[in-house]
């Protein structure tokens, strides 16, 4: 990858946004069709990868397919924090289902609650240390209470090593 992450082209962001406007309607099963052929087309479209692999957990409980989805959006899209942060939430959402064994049929990941809270919990400080805006880090530390919470594992600011603020 190089040193710039992948700036889509406008028919690119166009067609995301066509994307979310169908899932906000509740047609997910044609959001998901539209942002894999937008994937096909730019596969190193980051927020796209993420789109997916957040809707293949939360909404179809296809947990390890939305995981691996959410790994290769991490790997293109460089240090975005959100794309980070979607990673990281998605993690502690499988791991909550997967300690609470609740909320009916899923697809199995091999990882257990336990790596998946500490994948997740390192996950969202490293989107917590790639220049998020302010609204981004009250929700990355939010979920980092959740992890915390839920792990007995404490966090504090001393474990947050701040990138270089990037161009905006």
């Amino acid at each position: 990858m190089g040193d710039e992450p992948f700036q889509p082209p406008v028919e690119a962001s166009d067609a995301l946004r066509a994307v979310m406007d169908a899932h906000s309607r509740g047609e997910i099963d044609a959001a998901l069709d539209a942002v894999a052929a937008i994937i096909e087309r730019w596969p190193e479209y980051g927020q796209a990868r993420s789109y997916l692999g957040q809707t293949l957990v939360t909404r179809k409980r296809r947990f390890a397919d939305g995981l691996a989805e959410l790994d290769r959006a991490v790997e293109v899209g460089g240090d975005d924090p959100y794309i980070l942060f979607t990673a990281g939430w998605c993690r502690e959402f499988v791991a909550n289902a997967k300690a609470k064994s609740r909320g009916g049929a899923h697809q199995p990941v091999a990882q257990t609650s336990a790596q998946l809270y500490d994948s997740a919990r390192a996950m969202l400080l490293r989107a917590h240390q790639s220049d998020p805006d302010d609204a981004l880090v009250g929700d990355i530390e939010d979920m980092l209470d959740v992890v915390a919470n839920a792990t007995g594992v404490p966090w504090d600011e001393s474990e947050v090593t701040r990138n270089a603020p990037r161009a905006r």
